[in-house]
């Protein structure tokens, strides 16, 4: 299992970059999710996609990638180039938003699983729990009001067509104190599934999903297992209720019921 930094997400950056949105990332590793709507000589202006909100933010300050994106952007869209404008009252207090997404937080995952079932049959029943160890490395800068979802995975055994099982979501509180930590443990989920080849059936464990989020709804941390599964924040948080079955692009598969019979909490 690898543990994903904020400044270690390729694959976000490679998903995204074909796409009228983008998960940009900065050089302190703040991530958010946003849309360009113009280009002012060393400024881009971004549109948020949790709020809507416009941000006015220096190129230099985000990463290389984004700024190769942001040059070819501008050669597709030349008439969006903005003229350079002294900045109004209300541009001058939205533009300091995004340094203060800048949380130094890292996570120690930790997971839990134990066997609930018998041993001398094909059937296995295990029971599993995440523990996310979570620790604001700022020196003075106290983590409040943010929000964290846990989202736990499973894969039915008995299907070919690859889908997921959105197991649970979990939203917690999340307040650190600068040089502090804290944990949150899910819920356990019992999974019941066949070894036997010849009949497969039953719900395998695939992962966990971490999104950390500051007050103003701003993506913070990101955690996953499989790594992939990062990509696809946008698509977890609009779930609205779990179990459910998820493609592999984390759609809704709104006709297929998950296999609660093999599911317990």
């Amino acid at each position: 299992m690898r543990f994903i930094r904020l400044f270690l997400l390729p694959l976000i950056l490679a998903s995204s970059a074909q796409a009228d949105t983008r998960v940009f990332v900065s050089l302190a590793g703040t991530l958010m999710e946003a849309e360009i709507t113009a280009v002012s000589g060393d400024s881009v202006t971004l549109k948020r996609m949790n709020d809507a909100q416009t941000l006015v933010v220096k190129i230099k300050t985000l990463c290389k990638e984004d700024g190769a994106y942001i040059a070819r952007w501008l050669e597709q869209h030349p008439d969006q180039t903005a003229a350079p404008t002294t900045p109004t009252a209300a541009s001058s207090t939205a533009a300091p938003a995004a340094p203060a997404q800048k949380y130094r937080l890292a996570c120690q995952t930790l997971p839990s699983k134990s066997n609930r079932g018998p041993g001398d049959t094909d059937i296995r029943v295990f029971e599993y729990t995440y523990n996310f160890n979570l620790n604001n490395l700022e020196v003075k800068r106290d983590l409040e009001n943010a929000k964290g979802l846990a989202v736990t995975l499973g894969k039915n055994v008995g299907e070919t067509n690859g889908d997921l099982i959105v197991l649970q979501k979990e939203e917690f509180d999340v307040n650190i104190r600068a040089q502090s930590k804290m944990v949150y443990t899910t819920q356990p989920v019992r999974l019941t599934y066949s070894q036997d080849p010849d009949a497969p059936f039953g719900v395998k464990n695939y992962g966990y999903v971490l999104i950390i989020r500051d007050a103003a709804g701003a993506i913070l941390l990101v955690e996953a297992s499989p790594d992939t599964s990062a990509r696809f924040t946008k698509e977890l948080l609009s779930l609205e209720k779990a179990p459910c079955v998820v493609d592999r692009d984390f759609k809704l598969r709104a006709r297929s019921d998950a296999p609660l019979s093999y599911i317990s909490f």
